[in-house]
């Protein structure tokens, strides 16, 4: 998995650096610099490196930013070929030989998709389902959830305090945190006070967590915090973390966290986890990741909570993920003979401030009789 992560850029951004070299070097050449000398293929190069060191974290903001423009470029070198071949040589057709070669229309795409992506991730919209259950009496259960915050990259305490009235507005019966809540960019006094808020939301059954990806900050060499660190506050803040257990909220409603898969690879089943508890009662298991949907309706769950997904933070990234199978749900809710998966996007983003996939967003859910 390490050789394949160092791997993905080399084959990404060798191709990439050999377009950029030809596209700097059309650039130049409406600047009249000639082909026979040197200067043009000396910029050409450091332009293509350039390029290449700013997107070689492929899931860095540079990545793309760069990526998006050779994917724009060459849907318009594709345009470009058919004009040339069904119009004549006119005025009309000069002018557009000059600015596709400048790459003006890349650059604003771009600039125009970076801007509509920090606007987009800021934009934190309430989402609700509404499911039914013979198992639930008739004052029903509302359930809030909020995934993948990555404290600190989109969102900082005093905005989180917003959020976290707009929901304590809503007066849950029970939080769910599904993973991702910090990340390794998340200093650690703001880990202490994003756990206090979250902590203090007064619900019925109180709050729940499990474990990201993220979250340990195995991700950075120079973590600020452990995972026993994390550990500790959560449940000094009243969050209760879930790692492989089940809970029996109330006769009718039981709880499963399983474990992040990256951090346990023999974690155990939910169908073992689901042995210990009343067999008539609602079931939730918390995944992180939207992972083993059809074992867990075999094994007689309700509802399945996720995220991870960031319902494909950076366009197109979750439908090419969803469609080669990397995640079995991109965003949404999916029922399968009455279980019901819910994936959320998220209520913040990962990385850098930018969202130009999907939304953000903190969902509420009913559960009625």
């Amino acid at each position: 998995m390490r050789i394949l992560f160092y791997l993905m850029p080399a084959v990404i951004y060798i191709p990439v650096g050999i377009y950029l070299y030809y596209f700097m070097k059309r650039l130049l050449s409406l600047f009249h610099v000639k082909r026979s000398k040197k200067a043009d293929k000396i910029i050409s190069v450091v332009f293509a490196a350039a390029c290449a060191v700013a997107g070689w974290r492929v899931y860095d903001v540079g990545a793309v930013a760069v990526l998006y423009f050779v994917l724009c470029s060459l849907l318009l070198d594709g345009i470009h070929r058919l004009l040339k071949r069904c119009l004549k040589e006119n005025k009309g057709v000069q002018i557009w030989n000059v600015v596709h070669k400048s790459g003006i229309i890349p650059v604003l795409v771009v600039s125009i998709f970076f801007t509509y992506g920090y606007y987009n991730i800021h934009q934190v919209k309430e989402t609700t389902y509404t499911l039914q259950s013979d198992k639930i009496s008739r004052e029903g259960l509302r359930i809030a959830q909020i995934s993948d915050l990555h404290m600190g990259t989109t969102m900082g305490v005093e905005e989180l305090c917003r959020y976290y009235e707009r929901i304590q507005a809503k007066d849950p019966d029970i939080v769910f945190l599904t993973g991702d809540i910090f990340d390794e960019r998340t200093e650690k006094s703001m880990m202490e006070e994003a756990a206090a808020v979250l902590g203090n939301i007064d619900a019925k059954y109180g709050v729940y967590y499990v474990w990201g990806n993220h979250d340990p900050n195995h991700y950075s060499a120079q973590a600020e915090y452990s995972m026993e660190e994390l550990r500790r506050v959560l449940n000094s803040s009243r969050i209760r973390v879930l790692e492989d257990e089940a809970v029996q909220v109330s006769p009718e409603l039981a709880v499963i966290g399983r474990m992040e898969q990256s951090l346990d690879r023999n974690r155990k089943s939910v169908q073992e986890l689901a042995s210990e508890l009343e067999p008539g009662s609602y079931k939730v298991v918390l995944d992180h990741r939207p992972v083993e949907l059809e074992e867990n309706a075999d094994a007689g769950v309700d509802l399945q909570l996720s995220g991870h997904t960031h319902a494909g933070q950076i366009w197109p990234t979750g439908q090419l993920a969803e469609l080669l199978g990397i995640n079995e749900m991109n965003y949404g809710i999916k029922n399968i003979e009455g279980f019901h998966a819910i994936v959320s996007s998220g209520i913040a983003g990962w990385g850098y401030a930018v969202r130009t996939g999907g939304h953000s967003e903190y969902v509420l859910i009913e559960v009625k009789p």
